[in-house]
């Protein structure tokens, strides 16, 4: 009987690299294997979309679009560190298209031919605003030749692009206090051009890293 062959691991990709490193994570990303929640068709919908450029601003290393949300009554996630989507509307053939259509409404770009789509993440489970009810969140992952200009909707207090390096950053590793039910939990989180990604954002950012092989810094 043959001896069994192991998988040699795959090296990790050098995030600030540029395109070429950028084609070896989209690579990756494309075989990666999303998990997608049983009954999902059943709860609210919302999907999501973490754009990519292969150049930061001014030509910089690849960088990931972020969004720091409005402060809004109501919202549970006023104010934090997200990504551009939402739920899905009467009008939306399905998660994918709310998540393209609110990128539209949250940073004002226009996705076209450019928008490469290269992948999807894992369903999250969450609750709706206000509600008891379950949520699933959907994201897509988007790549784009080079950084671009947006101007933040209303529910965007600030967009801005995060060089992918930020990301696998050991030197920024953080805990956030959060108070459920009057007790402090510490959650994990990262420090981010001023602000702190934590919560489901941080789950998908985890998920990139894992998916992708990003190198740690």
């Amino acid at each position: 009987m043959p001896e069994p062959t192991t998988r040699p691991p795959a090296r990790p990709v050098d995030p600030s690299t540029g395109p070429s490193g950028l084609d070896s994570l989209a690579a990756r990303l494309q075989s990666h294997r999303a998990r997608r929640l049983p009954g999902r068709h059943w709860m609210v919908r919302c999907g999501v979309v973490l754009l990519i450029a292969e150049q930061g601003p001014g030509g910089a290393a690849p960088a990931l679009l972020m969004m720091r949300r409005a402060e809004r009554a109501g919202d549970p996630w006023s104010g934090q560190v997200s990504f551009p989507g939402g739920r899905v509307q009467v009008e939306d053939a399905d998660t994918r298209a709310s998540a393209l259509r609110e990128l539209s409404e949250e940073t004002g770009l226009q996705p076209d031919a450019s928008f490469v789509p290269i992948g999807r993440l894992s369903d999250l489970l969450t609750r709706e605003h206000g509600r008891q009810r379950p949520m699933v969140v959907t994201p897509y992952v988007y790549q784009v030749p080079r950084a671009l200009a947006v101007a933040p909707g209303a529910e965007a207090a600030r967009l801005w692009w995060e060089p992918l390096t930020t990301l696998v950053d050991t030197d920024r590793q953080r805990t956030q206090i959060w108070r459920v039910a009057g007790l402090p939990l510490p959650f994990p989180a990262i420090e981010v051009s001023g602000a702190r990604l934590w919560g489901l954002s941080l789950m998908m950012v985890k998920e990139l890293v894992r998916a992708t092989g990003l190198k740690p810094r």
